[in-house]
């Protein structure tokens, strides 16, 4: 059944988009004996969970030397497990041309009420900062990290129909919000297992429509590969990677790695990161004492400018006696985002043999990513 999954969702702009910008209103936890009673909700979960892209390019990215690139809105859906609640979702939203760093993140419940079906949207109420350690785990939804009910604020419903080939809603009311002038908003959302179609609107307080109206208001989503693969290795580390990212410049022994990184704990807490300093950790592959031994597992394969999440068990990261420098207890799970910013060749004499490099000095700075 559906509840005993986990959940991660990345749907329509409607549910991701304009909603995280809404007035939070604090609704109660629906009745879980009320949600089991429903039996379309399965269906429901199985049309939604996947990845999906936007048909039409969603956003117009200019560089710096005046190209433009059109850029989609990519989705993914997937289920996982929140403390005290069942059949809930993670939602996440991002540019098709960078999914590491999604623009939107949720968290969805499927519930009974009436003899319909909704569709709960939430934000998660932790830090900033902590959302970075939920980013990714649509591509390993089991792993998703510890959350609660506590920890979320409702923000709207969406009341869903069967439809001819799957199900269509829409709001059943207007919701407050503060977005771009509006006071209210709805929302509504069509999806098929194959395509996925949501709108927007938001109104004054004289009920005109300032934004949202007509096809402007609209997205239409198709299937798509997964951006994000996971691969749990038998060591009980995890890689999440990111196929959009990956060149054919990877990383071989006696190279010098220049690495941005967050670290964070499974409760959000993050210990450590590169970007606080702006400055990453550089050193050489692999890192021997300069590192946890799973941060050199991690590093294995990686390519210049990919982007990667490590899930590192405690048994290759500080063990039982933690590192109460960092504020890390013992046999803690430690996650990452890493960013191979810059790889450095090693150059070599002509017809000189290569040497196995020497090993490297402990590391003297406050990169956590070591011992």
């Amino acid at each position: 059944m559906f509840k005993n999954h986990r959940t991660v969702v990345v749907t329509a702009a409607t549910l991701l988009g304009i909603v995280s910008g809404a007035f939070a209103l604090e609704i109660p936890v629906i009745n879980e004996t009320a949600i089991n009673a429903a039996p379309p909700i399965d269906q429901i979960a199985d049309q939604l969970t996947g990845t999906w892209m936007t048909t039409e390019p969603y956003k117009t990215i200019k560089s710096d030397d005046g190209t433009e690139t059109k850029a989609f809105m990519a989705m993914s859906v997937a289920p996982v497990v929140i403390q005290g609640m069942e059949n809930t979702m993670y939602a996440e939203s991002s540019l098709s041309n960078t999914p590491w760093s999604p623009f939107r993140q949720a968290i969805f419940q499927l519930y009974a009420y009436k003899g319909k079906v909704r569709l709960r949207t939430y934000t998660m109420a932790v830090s900033t900062e902590a959302l970075g350690l939920f980013v990714g785990f649509n591509a390993a939804p089991s792993y998703f990290p510890d959350l609660n009910k506590d920890q979320l604020i409702a923000t709207l419903d969406v009341e869903l129909d069967i439809s001819a080939a799957g199900f269509s809603g829409s709001t059943p009311y207007p919701y407050p919000t503060g977005v771009q002038g509006a006071v209210e908003m709805t929302s509504s959302v069509t999806f098929d297992g194959t395509t996925l179609t949501t709108a927007d609107r938001g109104y004054d307080a004289d009920g005109n429509v300032v934004w949202g109206a007509s096809e402007d208001s609209s997205y239409s989503f198709e299937r798509a590969d997964s951006y994000a693969v996971s691969n749990v290795r038998e060591d009980g580390i995890v890689i999440i990677d990111y196929s959009t990212s990956f060149t054919d410049e990877v990383v071989a022994d006696g190279d010098q790695m220049h690495v941005h990184y967050s670290g964070f704990l499974t409760d959000g807490s993050m210990f450590d990161s590169s970007y606080t300093r702006n400055a990453p950790f550089v050193f050489a592959f692999p890192p021997g004492n300069r590192a946890i031994v799973g941060w050199g597992i991690g590093m294995e394969d990686l390519s210049k400018g990919a982007h990667r999440k490590l899930i590192i068990p405690g048994d290759l990261a500080y063990g039982p006696n933690g590192n109460p420098r960092a504020n890390i207890p013992g046999d803690s799970t430690l996650i990452f985002n890493v960013h191979l910013v810059h790889l450095d060749h090693p150059e070599q004499p002509a017809e000189t043999p290569v040497q196995a490099p020497a090993e490297a000095d402990a590391h003297e700075g406050h990169d956590h990513a070591n011992d």
